[in-house]
């Protein structure tokens, strides 16, 4: 019986309780009603607990969130920006506690996007091993650049020296993993990378984030994570 006829039916029933009770002078059997009723409540949560259940999960799978990494590694992510003909690359680097690390955001002049992923990438290995960095999880929302640094696919030709410097930079880690990730993810990087658009200069930030980058931090500090499509 469906949740709609079983109330249908308490109704009648309890309709004609109240009837018995006028005009025969009968006592109302509350109970039976009111056991009905749980019962139908208790029923009604047994078939849509699971709905439920199955619906947070999906709801949880669909969020997109930047994660801490495990000691003893270190997270870099790194972007670029390409905006009236003016490119920009940036990278954080993040300990296992969300400390900033290492922050840089650069302004390139005119180049394409990939290039300028791939530079903003090279930037940060170099600075990782400055800071003796030996254990690097990397993380760029660039899934050409994270294919042509792993060999996953052809390095088309004007990424070939600078995926070659990746590559090598790599072999001084203990330990590099490499993963593509969502914007959504990447929120900080890519708030770093507009500081290097509107500034000329090389810009560094040492153990501490920009102002410009706080609101995206906090965002990744709070690990609540947004769904694909949003923005800060």
């Amino acid at each position: 019986m469906s949740s709609l006829s079983k109330a249908l039916s308490i109704c009648w029933q309890i309709w004609n309780d109240k009837n018995a009770s006028i005009f025969k002078n009968e006592k109302p059997f509350h109970y039976r009603s009111f056991t009905r009723i749980m019962n139908m409540v208790n029923d009604y949560f047994k078939e849509n607990s699971g709905h439920a259940e199955k619906a947070d999960e999906v709801a949880e799978d669909n969020l997109i969130k930047w994660q801490c990494p495990m000691s003893p590694y270190f997270k870099i992510n790194f972007d670029g920006s390409v905006a009236n003909f003016v490119a920009a690359g940036g990278f954080v680097g993040r300990s296992w506690e969300n400390k900033p690390i290492l922050v840089e955001a650069m302004n390139l002049g005119s180049m394409t996007i990939n290039v300028v992923e791939a530079l903003a990438l090279r930037e940060a290995l170099i600075w990782a091993r400055i800071k003796n960095l030996n254990y690097v999880i990397v993380e760029g929302d660039s899934k050409l650049v994270i294919d042509a640094v792993c060999s996953a696919c052809d390095v088309p030709w004007n990424l070939r020296s600078i995926i070659e410097d990746i590559r090598w930079c790599a072999t001084f880690f203990h330990d590099i993993k490499w993963r593509h990730i969502f914007r959504e993810a990447n929120f900080v990087a890519d708030a770093i990378t507009f500081v290097g658009l509107k500034r000329k200069e090389l810009c560094i930030w040492d153990a501490c984030i920009p102002i410009e980058a706080n609101m995206a931090f906090l965002f990744d500090c709070n690990g609540t994570g947004c769904v694909r499509g949003s923005s800060l």
